[in-house]
């Protein structure tokens, strides 16, 4: 009888045990799936699935910051191109304004030229008037209302540039045997015959094609002395070519 007892409590015990030792196993897995911070078996495949979900989120975040990345970039280079295109444009308005600046400038230079061309041809127009009581006198220019090239001193032209010249002289006079000669140097040239009775006041004139050379003078004399010239006489010479 006591043997008997002895072995049912021998399986008693035994079955008891393998009872503490499933719930102690239960227990210890539960407890290592739950928390991270356990060392076990179970801990390391915790682990491994906390570093997992780490990995991911940091792979989100990354590829979060690159699309942001992108958008800035493609905005940068999108303010770049118009930044291009506005200095490209302001670029081309400058280099029209200046090209019409230039040519403006070119079109003044020109007429400025044109001017300038007109202020020194060569040319002289003045007014003739006075008494004269010898042949031998230069008729003066009361006043001189043109002289290009400055070549006409007032009473002698002088020549500064060689070419053909055209002379004209137009008198008015009551003198007797009145008249105006047209010298060249020392050669007379044609004269202006106002008549030669003097009861009113004539008028004659006369003009000379002449070419000249550098320093030859032309200049006016008395054909008969005296001479009275009317202040409406002129004396006008101009190089032609």
């Amino acid at each position: 009888m006591s043997t008997l007892v002895n072995l049912l409590w021998l399986v008693l015990a035994n079955v008891m045990v393998e009872y503490r030792v499933e719930s102690f196993l239960i227990n210890g897995h539960a407890n290592v799936s739950g928390s991270p911070l356990d060392n076990g078996y179970y801990n390391i495949y915790s682990k491994i699935d906390y570093l997992e979900r780490a990995l991911q989120n940091l792979e989100t975040v990354v590829q979060q910051k690159e699309t942001h990345m992108d958008t800035l970039l493609r905005q940068v280079l999108l303010t770049v191109n118009e930044m291009d295109a506005k200095i490209e444009s302001s670029g081309s308005q400058k280099i029209e304004t200046n090209t019409l600046r230039l040519q403006n400038m070119s079109l003044e230079i020109e007429q400025l030229k044109k001017l300038n061309k007109n202020d020194t041809a060569v040319g002289f127009t003045t007014e003739l008037s006075g008494t004269y009581n010898s042949t031998s006198s230069i008729i003066r220019g009361t006043l001189i209302l043109y002289n290009g090239g400055n070549a006409y001193n007032g009473t002698v032209f002088t020549c500064r540039s060689p070419g053909l010249y055209l002379f004209h002289v137009s008198l008015m006079s009551d003198s007797r045997l009145g008249g105006i000669l047209i010298y060249k140097n020392s050669q007379q040239l044609t004269l202006a015959f106002a008549g030669d009775e003097n009861p009113q006041v004539n008028g004659a004139s006369v003009s000379a094609a002449v070419w000249l050379s550098v320093g030859d003078q032309v200049y006016l004399r008395p054909y008969s002395s005296p001479l009275w010239i009317n202040h409406n006489s002129a004396f006008t010479g101009v190089k032609v070519h």
